[in-house]
């Protein structure tokens, strides 16, 4: 043992004396910088194209879909009476719109009222009108009116108490089912509770997302389809939505916003954008560096002859491979530990600490939050997992090959092409022996870790990976690993090296 302790030292000491390894940290220390470059890039974009929104002159815009939309209802003789009826409701209410200034960059949930429901209401009581049901029409009327009331004193409470009323007209009427009409008390209940929409504020957007997550995830539990696949609901997915909206509403509850919001244009604080960012730099640099640690480790030393020296010690020649596979493991470890401190000591200077969120999960029906270093950690060597692979190919075809450029650049080509090459044999293939794929079976971060990003954003990962688990997928890169570790001991025990 103490012999191959001692092998292993100095490997450790070549790795770690040469040059592309310290090059390397170095490109690793500065793509953190970089991500805090990025994110305040991204901040500043996103901060002027919602400025460019505020200054959009909306009476403008309205007035013109106006005179479009009369253009279209006195000009277009093939239109039916369905769609004259929606062009006479859709001119009703931009009208009120712009008279009372309803803007949804000012009040989010006046706007969302008007061109909803009473948007809505307004097509019923015309399409009523043409059907000469007047007393339906009437109700239709009454209600956009009462919609339209509210929305001109800016009565947030009184849209509440209007909604219970309404909800439980209809549970009443027979028209929605307990489990329903619960559904729909709860949702105001948020709505109330969080004032969702109540004002408009770019940094809670995020929340209305939250809500509307929430519902679908609902509407999927009450109906037992997947409203974002389509698919019934497996008591497995059933209970996935239970636990996705346990952790919305802990996110609403403390106002922790998630990376990416299901409408895909929220990305919650930049401290969240900058651990995202730094995180894919992270797995991309230490994936280079590994991938030219341990793609030179064997032919380099063949090249220059030093691996000559090896075979006049009595150290047997899988311990000298063994030896520089365990070398490459630790020190894969050991720099996924430092980048995910260095990298919150970086976010935790540009960003500040207070604004770095912890990781939620859902365990024994309630949220739990991993802390903040911890996760870092985690996520980052479940990344590393997915290195280790390219790692080992690197070292089998430095072993079998004896080419560096050989070994460095087809594994880094693997790296960078295989996963885009297999969401299009994904899209094109559908079988089952796909699933079997190495390049099918990686991204574990994104599987394992789903709770910082939409429900609907967490269904599509799913979708594209074949809803192959996570425990399969270990299985597969498993198998991957032991072959090549086989195939590079077997050459490496044959072949001449002198």
């Amino acid at each position: 043992m103490s012999k191959f302790l001692k092998l292993c030292s100095c490997e450790y000491t070549k790795v770690v004396k040469k040059k592309s390894t310290k090059i390397m940290f170095i490109i690793l220390i500065l793509s953190m910088l970089a991500s805090v470059g990025l994110t305040t890039l991204t901040k500043k974009v996103t901060d002027f194209a919602d400025e460019e929104m505020a200054n959009e002159d909306y009476k403008t815009a309205l007035q013109t879909e106006i005179d479009t939309l009369k253009h279209e209802l006195t000009e277009n003789t093939s239109l039916d009476e369905a769609s004259k009826n929606e062009l006479k409701a859709r001119i009703d209410v931009n009208q009120f719109g712009l008279d009372n200034e309803i803007n949804s960059r000012v009040s989010y949930w006046k706007s969302d009222v008007l061109y909803t429901e009473v948007f809505a209401s307004k097509m019923n009581v015309y399409n009523y009108q043409a059907l000469e049901q007047e007393n339906e029409a009437k109700k239709e009327q009454e209600k956009a009116d009462k919609l339209c009331e509210i929305i001109k004193n800016n009565d947030f409470a009184g849209y509440i108490n209007y909604q219970r009323a309404y909800q439980k007209s209809l549970f009443d009427a027979g028209v929605l089912k307990q489990e329903e009409y619960d559904a729909q008390i709860y949702f105001l209940d948020l709505v109330e509770k969080y004032e969702i929409g109540k004002e408009y504020n770019k940094d809670d957007a995020w929340k209305t997302s939250m809500y509307y997550e929430i519902q679908l995830l609902k509407a999927s539990m009450i109906s037992g389809i997947d409203q974002t696949t389509f698919k019934a609901l497996t008591e497995k997915t059933y209970k996935e939505a239970e636990n996705r909206i346990k952790i919305d509403e802990y996110r609403l509850e403390h106002n922790l916003a998630p990376y990416a919001a299901g409408d895909g244009t929220s990305l919650g604080s930049n401290r969240k954008v900058y651990d995202y960012m730094a995180g894919s730099f992270i797995q991309f640099v230490i994936t280079v560096m590994m991938v030219i640690i341990a793609g030179t480790s064997i032919s380099t030393e063949i090249s220059k002859g030093t691996i000559k020296f090896w075979s006049f010690t009595p150290n047997k020649r899988w311990k000298i491979l063994l030896s520089k596979l365990v070398v490459s493991i630790v020190i894969l470890i050991g720099m996924t530990i430092i980048a995910s401190l260095i990298s919150t000591l970086v976010g935790n200077i540009f960003f500040g600490a207070k604004n770095a969120q912890g990781y939620l999960y859902v365990s024994n029906g309630n949220v739990h939050e991993i802390n903040y270093v911890l996760f870092s950690i985690l996520y980052n060597l479940v990344g590393a997992i997915e290195i280790f692979v390219f790692m080992v190919l690197a070292l089998m075809l430095s072993t079998v090959a004896r080419n560096s450029a050989v070994a460095v650049g087809i594994s880094i080509a693997t790296y960078l092409g295989g996963a885009t090459i297999m969401q299009i044999i994904n899209l094109l293939v559908k079988v089952d022996w796909i699933k079997f794929i190495p390049f099918n079976n990686l991204s574990l971060q994104s599987r394992i870790f789903t709770g910082d990003v939409s429900y609907s954003a967490s269904s599509m990962i799913s979708g594209l990976t074949g809803n192959i688990s996570v425990g399969f997928s270990l299985a597969v890169l498993g198998v991957c690993v032991f072959l090549m570790i086989v195939t590079m001991f077997d050459s490496f025990r044959k072949r001449d090296i002198v």
